[in-house]
């Protein structure tokens, strides 16, 4: 096992780090998301609610990734990537099977205000299964993604929870290198049957051909869909904590700066 390890890091330190062997794609920017959907709790409960989401305000969050190929064949690729959805906006309807409420919960007529943010940071390892050829490029992996979300209903209801969802992931790229420009899109999905997560982009970029950085600007479309039913799937686990089914969405355009090394 010592041998090995030494081996590799020998063999890691005598590669060359050239834009044949090591690729490092990196970008920030910022979304424009607008929220749909609904948070609806069950009706067993004392309090219980539900959550239009589709009137609440877009709001510009901000992202960032970076993606880093390597010439070994046999340990996947690896892409980190960050990104984070809020939004506002009154569209719940509250109500209570009960005279009383616990602790100091009060429920005004009609819709209240709430707020829901979600923070997510995605580790992704792929495989290379084609690598500017007649310039195509696919990719092919495990994203595991961390969700952390926090969920407010003013004066009624609060909650804070974080799940790490397994998804599947695909990415393809067209090059058209004499114009600097790229087309890109990719999925990352998973279901159960009852409770679905994904999240598609499609993008153009531009890059200019300076050496040995590679500067750029990207604009796409993003979309996201977070649906689980109550506490009931193991897979991908509850949205928001409780007995709540969620069936929320959010989709925007995207932009920002990247580099390529």
């Amino acid at each position: 096992m010592r041998l090995f390890i030494t081996s590799l890091i020998t063999f890691i330190a005598m590669t060359p780090l050239s834009a044949d062997l090591w690729k490092i794609d990196t970008a920030v920017g910022v979304w424009n998301s607008s929220a749909s959907g609904t948070i609806t709790s069950t009706a067993n409960e004392t309090l219980y609610f539900q959550d239009d989401l589709s009137g609440h305000e877009s709001v510009q969050n901000g992202y960032f990734y970076v993606s880093v190929k390597h010439p070994l064949p046999i340990i996947p690729n690896l892409r980190l990537e960050y990104a984070d959805v809020s939004t506002s906006g009154k569209g719940t309807e509250v109500g209570t099977n009960s005279t009383s409420l616990p602790g100091n919960m009060t429920i005004a007529p009609g819709a209240v205000q709430s707020s829901l943010s979600m923070t997510q940071y995605d580790t992704i390892l792929f495989y290379n299964l084609l690598d500017k050829t007649f310039g195509m490029t696919v990719d092919a992996g495990l994203d595991l993604k961390y969700l952390s979300t926090d969920y407010k209903i003013d004066g009624v209801y609060e909650s804070s929870d974080s799940s790490v969802i397994p998804l599947v992931y695909v990415r393809g790229r067209y090059d058209i290198p004499v114009a600097g420009l790229g087309l890109e899109g990719d999925v990352k999905y998973i279901t159960d049957g009852s409770s679905t997560v994904y999240d598609v982009r499609v993008k153009v970029d531009y890059v200019l051909g300076l050496v040995p950085l590679h500067p750029g600007v990207e604009l796409g479309y993003r979309i996201q869909q977070f649906t689980s039913v109550g506490e009931e799937s193991a897979l991908i686990g509850p949205i928001i904590s409780g007995k709540t089914d969620t069936d929320i969405g959010f989709s925007g355009i995207y932009g920002g700066l990247t580099v390529k090394f």
